[in-house]
């Protein structure tokens, strides 16, 4: 058994942790433990049963989080070089035909708690977001290069979910290769570029993949206003899905010329008339209503998270009941929304009730075509439903 300090659980609290939860909270613990952040403990049940190995941290509620089940774990390069090829045959296994870019690790869900890996064909970027992490950076990246022989590892630990571990905000650094331009790669066959160095996230939202292509289903014939587009993949998939006509909206001027850019690979031509890229603060373009009602057929609402805290949220969701009521309001009969929350606070049926109470003030009925999650590479585990973040409502009016 290893020598790792031990945190004991109350009795019966080891039962969440036996079906596969990787959180254990303060709450859950038997005494006050000081250790450091970022420690490695043993997790014993009240009966004193082994139950795992995990990283500690005193200032966060969720005091551990798991890594193995294992007593003999050995937390070095071989470890994470087993575990980062064992979910790549898992993943490989799951991706549609013709996509190169997934989520290789999905941080407490895929068992490896505060990190986040991204590939993008031959590519690979990861974040680090807990102080257990964060003393593995080493261990990290030898076993990236060691599993993958990739041609370019970044780090991209510049995310506000370290300042919560305690940590320091971490610049971006390229731990392997040259980053000359941005990463080429594919989904669904569709070519698609990642600004890895400055763009959001690890340089592109891979977790929407499945709601881009369901849009696609509609967008034949349809005019689409896609707000908050960022570089634009959904208005791709739906230009080239044969839409009528794109427009999208993003306050960021670079997201939009990386938007072109997307356009121009796949060959179609972005100063086209029928494809718009607007530079503006979505609510203030929303606020031009007369000019935009009954412009569209299709909306596409994805914003950024509203919520990153629990004091947030109550403000979140009325920030998204506002923004959708003023989305179904230029729509008519038939007309089609697909809205998006991607605040981890807020729960599928808290943003379902707000899209209803966003429906009534408007005035709208409204059949649910269908309700979306991330992308399945981003592991969503029946014991773990904290991990489901991303939720994505395709919605029709009725009248």
């Amino acid at each position: 058994m290893s020598k790792l300090p031990i945190v004991k659980l109350k009795t019966k609290r080891e039962v969440p942790v036996r079906a596969g939860h990787p959180w254990i909270f303060s709450q859950a613990l038997e005494s006050r433990y000081n250790y450091q952040s970022g420690t490695l403990v043993q997790v014993h049940s009240a009966q004193n049963e082994f139950l795992g190995i995990g990283t500690f941290n005193p200032l966060n509620s969720i005091s551990v989080r798991l890594i193995t089940r294992e007593p003999e774990a050995q937390f070095d390069a071989k470890f994470f070089a087993r575990r980062f090829s064992e979910l790549d045959t898992l993943k490989q296994e799951i991706l549609p035909a013709a996509t190169d870019a997934y989520r290789l690790v999905h941080a407490d869900a895929d068992s490896l708690p505060g990190l986040i890996i991204d590939r993008y064909r031959d590519t690979f970027v990861f974040q680090i977001h807990t102080a257990g992490m964060e003393a593995f950076r080493e261990e990290i990246v030898a076993a990236l290069k060691k599993t993958f022989k990739p041609e370019l590892i970044v780090e991209r630990s510049d995310v506000e979910a370290r300042r919560q571990e305690g940590l320091k905000d971490f610049p971006v650094i390229v731990h392997l290769g040259k980053v000359v331009k941005e990463v080429e790669f594919t989904e669904h066959g569709i070519k698609f570029l990642a600004d890895v160095l400055h763009g959001q996230k690890t340089g592109f939202f891979l977790d929407q993949r499945t709601a881009r292509r369901r849009l696609a289903d509609f967008a034949k014939d349809k005019k689409i206003l896609n707000l908050f587009s960022y570089t634009g993949a959904f208005s791709l998939y739906a230009a080239l899905a044969g839409a009528k006509s794109v427009t999208s909206v993003d306050v960021s001027k670079s997201a939009l010329e990386l938007a072109r850019k997307q356009f121009t690979l796949n060959k179609l031509d972005p100063e086209h008339a029928d494809y718009e890229f607007v530079a503006a603060d979505v609510f203030d373009f929303l606020r031009n209503f007369n000019e935009l009602q009954g412009q569209y057929d299709i909306i596409i609402c994805d914003p950024p998270a509203f919520a990153k805290s629990g004091k947030q949220l109550e403000q979140a969701l009325r920030a998204y009941s506002k923004l959708n009521e003023q989305c179904l309001r230029l729509l008519e009969k038939g007309g089609i929304l697909l809205s998006s929350s991607c605040s981890g606070r807020v729960t599928t049926d808290d943003f379902k009730h707000v899209l209803k109470l966003a429906a009534g003030a408007a005035g709208k009925d409204l059949r649910v075509l269908d309700s979306l999650g991330q992308a399945a590479c981003h592991t969503e585990k029946l014991s773990f439903p904290e991990g489901k973040y991303l939720k994505t409502f395709l919605l029709q009016l009725i009248n």
